[in-house]
């Protein structure tokens, strides 16, 4: 199958664009067969790319090696030898139980129907040295989903909205009013949610909404 050098850009438009009757005038029959062909193949893995809209080729063995590599470098991941979705279930809709009975100005959800766990999966950094991979954990099937998004907006009023932006483009109408002068920095810190502290975490969340002088 020929390509051109013009056919990366209207492809990363066309990933851009949002679904439903859209029907391609890119694509054509020839490179559909061998997108399907591509994908049926085991020994090559296609990710999603961070941070933009292109996906990358990835020998399988390779990603299975940088997968094992990671779990066993992270001291927070642990081996589990059963599911504990029904404990957890079992466990949260106890505590929401009781939550709801202590207080008549905030009720959560109780957790209902079929849950599974969480799933991981990877995007690839293009945009850095050696292309790392970027683990993912989709929380959409969990038992404490739910739970979670009725925390968060019990929790976002204490959040200092002074120091929180909503967008890119929030961002940028900030960068329009400041100063000309001055320096832009950008910090990264390496697998930042898996090496947060749960404990700590709680307990500045707990002083916060329990000591907080408009609660």
């Amino acid at each position: 199958m020929r390509t051109t050098d013009a056919l990366q850009p209207l492809l990363l438009a066309e990933a851009l664009t949002e679904r439903g009757s859209h029907s391609s005038g890119i694509l054509t029959k020839e490179m559909k067969i061998a997108a399907k062909e591509l994908k049926e193949k085991v020994n090559i893995t296609v990710r999603h790319a961070d941070k933009t809209a292109a996906f990358v080729l990835i020998d399988t063995v390779d990603i299975m090696r940088s997968w094992m590599l990671f779990c066993l470098t992270r001291a927070s991941i642990e081996c589990l030898t059963r599911n504990p979705t029904d404990d957890i279930k079992r466990e949260a809709n106890r505590v929401i139980s009781a939550v709801n009975a202590a207080t008549n100005t905030v009720h959560l959800p109780p957790i209902q129907g079929d849950c599974s766990l969480g799933y991981l999966y990877v995007n690839v950094k293009t945009h850095k040295q050696g292309n790392p991979l970027w683990p993912v954990i989709s929380q959409t099937p969990a038992p404490t989903y739910a739970l979670a998004k009725s925390l968060n907006q019990i929790l976002t009023p204490y959040i200092p909205s002074r120091y929180s932006l909503q967008s890119s483009a929030e961002f940028l109408e900030a960068i329009k009013d400041a100063p000309g002068t001055g320096i832009i920095a950008s910090l990264d810190v390496e697998s930042l949610f898996m090496n947060v502290s749960v404990d700590e975490t709680i307990d500045i969340i707990l002083d916060h909404v329990y000591r907080n002088q408009s609660t």
